[in-house]
């Protein structure tokens, strides 16, 4: 008898040993920081143009280089939080509990609530994946740990665009965040670790302290509401064009830092860098930012991460009816409900039987609706399959729907009848209402073309929006076929005026499927409008100086773009885009010369 409980005891102790997270340090409590170290940086920020001890790029330096601190004044920026790779570097204050399992108390998650900015946070313990690649990014991210020891170390992927310093000094949607939690007593030690194939030519490491609050404080809480407070138009994006920030060198001269030194980059991060400093050989000339220290400029442009295999597609319940369709050469939209099926974007032809499969997945109900938001093949080649698979009430096969320059342009290209819509209008928009909830097609006007759409399914707070934006490449402004940069520039702003986030902190709320690329919000689709608008400015700006396209070219206006959106060749490539830029610019002071001219 007392070998057997002896051998159970020892068995208790060997699973409860092997039990996750059974015997680790609690991180439970109200935490504040620990403003000791790096104090200036972590309370009133650091100064505006300092990049200093961080391992960026020519890509980060031009982008933080344009960036004009009335940007946060925008009313879609102005309650904006900090991204994972700042956010607890910044003056927070938060509070962590446990989830459990309620029968054998295995520790699930921990959960945080960020009272300084009102965020939720989850860090799941139970094993689970992160999502694919085009699932929804957030401001906190998606987040899973591991126990070693004592040390909780958690990874963060799916992040907005954000910043490393809060002077902004960028990190992009790919930024991947390690944290490692360490508790001593009341003070918790938090390391973190950012890599950005984008900004960053090495990890990014920083550290702070938090320590517990006793007694708790109620005060922690920031109420943010976006007001208009500079008279100026609604949708101007603040931002310096190349050469004109008077303000580059104020720091160097300010602390008596080499300019080199203050532009940042992984070589003048190293301890042996200071002999660079004592030598003399890290100046440079006062109000040129130097670019002395090498580094790469982000990704290989194309380097796209995926999730779906070739050949194959994937669903994804986006919010109330709508669900998107990935991997069918465009985003398929799809609208289920108990009147039937409505299908925006049926995909390319080579994979509309699949599409189709996966639409039947999603519903059993007809196809009553194709709606077509362009003419473009890899949206519209899977028509003819999914519209003759559905049928309208009365018997014939489900109608397709879009503005009529888009059916002029496929028959332009000669897309069989069968393939093409015979709903058209010519108005600036038509709406119906299906499964419950109005559907309003809006025309964009003369955007990506002259033929584009958005549909808002406002029950659902879902707007497809087709190639007027995207997240993965650079927008086609199709000169050809009636586009303009104005234009698109437009339609971007009419979805940003739709879109309404769930919180005052810009997040969630009206989700957006775009043409390519993952589920959005209106954050995602600020940044897009933000980046063609500072870009379209720096080549209008070359335009009226003179400059020839291979000048312009040669200039690299779209660089810190472009290892975020650049594809090597092709429509949207990084070339491809600015030759539509200065195309467009060409035209319209052209135009603008004529009309004085006139006058």
């Amino acid at each position: 008898m007392r070998r057997a409980c002896r051998a159970l005891l020892a068995l208790a102790v060997v699973a409860a040993g092997s039990g996750p997270a059974f015997g680790q340090v609690s991180l439970v409590g109200d935490w504040t920081g620990r403003y000791h170290e790096d104090q200036p940086d972590r309370v009133p920020g650091v100064e505006p143009n300092d990049y200093s001890g961080l391992p960026v790029n020519e890509a980060a330096r031009l982008f933080a280089d344009s960036w004009d601190v009335e940007r946060t004044t925008v009313l879609e920026h102005q309650c904006q939080p900090y991204t994972m790779p700042y956010l607890f570097h910044g003056p927070l204050q938060f509070r962590i509990w446990e989830e459990r399992q309620p029968d054998s108390q295995e520790l699930l998650a921990l959960k945080f609530y960020i009272g300084t900015y009102q965020q939720w946070r989850t860090i799941w313990l139970d094993g689970r994946p992160h999502p694919p690649d085009y699932a929804p990014h957030s401001f906190v991210g998606f987040s899973t740990g591991e126990w070693n020891g004592d040390i909780l170390t958690v990874t963060t992927t799916h992040l907005k665009a954000g910043y490393f310093r809060r002077s902004g000094i960028p990190n992009s949607d790919r930024a991947t965040v390690v944290e490692h939690f360490m508790r001593h007593g009341n003070v918790m030690s938090h390391v973190t670790i950012a890599t950005d194939p984008v900004y960053l030519t090495e990890p990014y490491i920083r550290s702070q302290e938090f320590v517990v609050m006793d007694r708790g404080n109620s005060n922690w809480l920031y109420n943010c509401e976006y007001v208009n407070e500079i008279p100026r138009p609604r949708h101007q994006v603040p931002a310096f064009l190349p050469g004109k920030n008077p303000w580059l060198t104020e720091v160097g001269l300010k602390y008596a830092m080499p300019q080199e030194a203050v532009r940042g980059g992984a070589a003048t991060t190293r301890p042996e860098y200071v002999e660079n400093i004592r030598s003399g050989r890290a100046t440079s000339a006062v109000g040129v930012p130097a670019t002395a220290v090498p580094d790469q400029v982000g990704v290989a442009p194309g380097d796209r991460p995926t999730s779906v295999p070739a050949g194959e597609v994937r669903s994804v319940h986006v919010q109330g009816n709508l669900h998107m369709i990935v991997g069918a050469g465009a985003n398929v939209a799809v609208q289920v409900g108990p009147d039937g099926v409505v299908v925006v974007d049926p995909g390319s032809g080579a994979m509309a039987e699949k599409v189709l499969a996966a639409v039947r997945q999603l519903s059993d109900k007809p196809i009553r609706w194709v709606i077509n938001t362009t003419f473009r093949p890899d949206h519209i080649g899977g028509n003819e399959v999914v519209s003759f698979a559905g049928k309208t009430v009365n018997g014939n096969v489900a109608a397709v729907v879009a503005h009529e320059n888009a059916n002029l342009r496929m028959i332009a290209a000669k897309v069989p009848d069968r393939g093409r819509p015979y709903n058209t209008f010519f108005e600036d928009s038509r709406d119906f209402p299906y499964n419950g909830e109005p559907v309003i097609l809006t025309h964009a006007g003369t955007a990506s073309s002259d033929a584009d759409l958005m549909v808002f399914f406002r029950r659902s707070d879902v707007i497809v929006t087709g190639d007027l934006f995207k997240t993965t490449d650079y927008p086609v402004i199709d000169l050809a076929n009636g586009g303009s940069v104005a234009g698109s520039i437009a339609a971007l702003n009419r979805i940003l005026e739709l879109a309404v986030p769930s919180k005052l902190l810009q997040d969630g709320g009206t989700l957006i499927i775009p043409g390519h690329g993952r589920v959005s919000d209106e954050a995602d689709v600020v940044e897009y409008r933000d980046m063609l608008v500072i870009v379209s400015e720096r080549v209008k700006d070359m335009v009226e100086r003179g400059l020839t396209l291979e000048q312009v070219k040669a200039a690299r206006p779209s660089l810190d773009y472009d290892g975020r959106y650049g594809a090597p060749t092709g429509p949207t490539s990084s070339a491809a885009f600015v030759e539509s830029l200065y195309a467009d610019a060409v035209a319209a002071r052209r135009g603008s010369a004529s009309a004085g001219g006139a006058r």
